[in-house]
């Protein structure tokens, strides 16, 4: 059965890309910050499997790729994100310990959980990373500055996704930053696209990668993005 693994399953495009590859008939492995999403997760008919995981604690990551070692994962989905609120001053920056909490959950753990779950993906068929950015990440995109936090988190994850698919090429691992575009969710009110149209366009484009393409960032509707 292809597998797919996700963080940030509790709300949001995680929990989509749950409901949407479990309507599909995939194994689904939903990884939430919380534990009280558990009933959330067992209300999405399939194979669904709830894990509670901070993605950020290193430890916990590991525990949980030793618990899933001999599960081949075909797609892990780095989705699990955060925002930091704006601050005083010009910048509006936050305080310096928030801006360095946005990038270890934003930019740092979805490395180390690639790294942890990378004996699982290359044992799988299709083999893919898949990377939930922003064309807020993007430096050739930038056209308005601002939420440096955020912002730069993502950037380094486009620079995290490019440089895995170098470094796993051995493997026969591909990887993809994908941009969901303006979404409309429980937590985000004012986006223009439905949560459920972002997803479904997305699985589209993994769907359509050229088994050769690795190291691409592009959009919920296949174009690409500047980095």
């Amino acid at each position: 059965m292809t597998t797919v693994l996700i963080t940030g399953c509790d709300y949001g495009i995680g929990y989509e890309f749950a409901r949407q590859y479990a309507e599909a008939g995939y194994r689904v492995h939903a990884i939430c910050l919380e534990a009280a999403s558990r009933e959330k997760i067992a209300g999405i008919a399939g194979d669904v499997h709830f894990h509670v995981l901070d993605v950020s604690d290193q430890n916990a990551t590991g525990a949980l790729a030793e618990t899933l070692k001999d599960q081949p994962i075909d797609i892990l989905i780095n989705n699990a994100a955060t925002f930091a609120p704006d601050g005083p001053g010009t910048l509006k920056l936050p305080d310096i310990d928030e801006f360095m909490r946005v990038m270890k959950i934003n930019a740092a753990a979805p490395i180390y959980v690639s790294a942890a779950f990378e004996e699982h993906v290359a044992a799988s068929e299709k083999k893919l990373l898949v990377f939930i950015g922003t064309h807020s990440g993007s430096i050739g995109d930038n056209t308005s500055g601002g939420h440096y936090a955020y912002r730069c988190s993502k950037t380094a994850l486009n620079m995290a996704a490019k440089s895995l698919s170098y470094d796993f090429t051995g493997r026969g691992i591909r990887t993809v930053a994908l941009h969901p575009g303006s979404v409309a969710s429980e937590t985000r009110k004012g986006g223009q696209i439905p949560v459920q149209d972002s997803v479904s366009g997305m699985r589209h484009v993994i769907d359509g990668l050229d088994r050769e393409a690795s190291g691409v960032f592009l959009r919920y509707d296949g174009g690409s993005i500047e980095w």
